[in-house]
């Protein structure tokens, strides 16, 4: 679709949060041709944008004057996966209900409720220049392209994953079927580390996939679903630029720390020429 698509009508989500264990709840309304997505919490607005990025730790964190809602990611990544461009999303309590730690509960719910085609056109950017952020072994880059790909790649040293590679070319792609379903994912070390942090206190069989030393915790959804999490991470991390870019984009072993970075330096890029 060419044109901005919004909600035919509002609906509500509960859940539990995947880091802080509390139960949340959120409502997700229609908006205005070229709102964007906008949060509201505790009677505060918070844009989905990357420069409202306040944290990166386990999940994607946005806040204003100290108002903070967590875990964005795989909500983000449903809405720009179905193409969903404006909408207010009212945030009752900390953090995004987590459901099954996939995208495709949200896909669904979309679909269900259904997406009404506003008069606006879709904004979409044209790289005139590539565009790259890289931290160590770790990048992201985008590159002006006529489709819009995605090349990922993920090292774990670990026997069950190891190195994985896929494309995904991201105009065509069925989202829901393809990308939706792959859950986020944790190895059986961190868990204890992570409680002591304060993270994860929210996390069961139940939403997440656990990658012991011998065995995963569930069937997978996916022979390569630690990846294709990762890529669904990467859409919803990269809606923060707040408009389709058009480029052929390489990711080596991202994060939410390096995709969000390079979302910021996408808007800045775009917004310097």
């Amino acid at each position: 679709m060419n044109r901005q698509c919004t909600l035919r009508e509002s609906v509500c989500v509960e859940g539990i949060g995947v880091h802080t264990g509390k139960p949340c709840r959120v409502t997700l309304r229609p908006a205005d041709e070229n709102v964007g997505i906008v949060f509201h919490v505790s009677g505060q607005q918070i844009p989905a944008l990357a420069e409202y990025v306040v944290s990166t730790d386990r999940c994607t964190t946005l806040g204003v004057d100290g108002v903070r809602v967590m875990t964005v990611e795989h909500l983000l990544s449903a809405m720009a996966g179905v193409g969903l461009d404006n909408a207010y999303i009212d945030v009752d309590g900390e953090e995004i209900p987590v459901l099954d730690g996939s995208a495709k509960p949200w896909a669904e719910c979309f679909y269900r409720v259904g997406l009404r085609e506003q008069c606006a056109e879709r904004q979409r950017i044209h790289l005139t220049r590539p565009v790259s952020v890289m931290a160590g072994d770790r990048g992201i880059w985008a590159m002006p392209h006529a489709e819009r790909l995605l090349i990922a790649t993920v090292h774990y040293d670990h026997p069950l994953v190891g190195t994985q590679v896929a494309w995904f070319p991201l105009d065509k792609i069925n989202y829901l079927e393809e990308i939706a379903p792959a859950r986020t994912f944790g190895f059986w070390e961190e868990v204890q580390p992570l409680l002591a942090r304060g993270k994860a206190r929210g996390g069961s069989l139940d939403n997440a996939l656990v990658i012991f030393p011998d065995r995963y915790s569930t069937p997978l959804r996916f022979p390569d679903e630690v990846l294709r999490h990762k890529v669904l991470d990467i859409i919803g991390d990269l809606a923060l630029v707040g408009a389709q870019v058009e480029a052929l984009f390489v990711a080596v072993k991202p994060s939410h720390t390096l995709n969000t970075a390079f979302a910021l330096v996408l808007r800045q890029t775009i917004q310097g020429e």
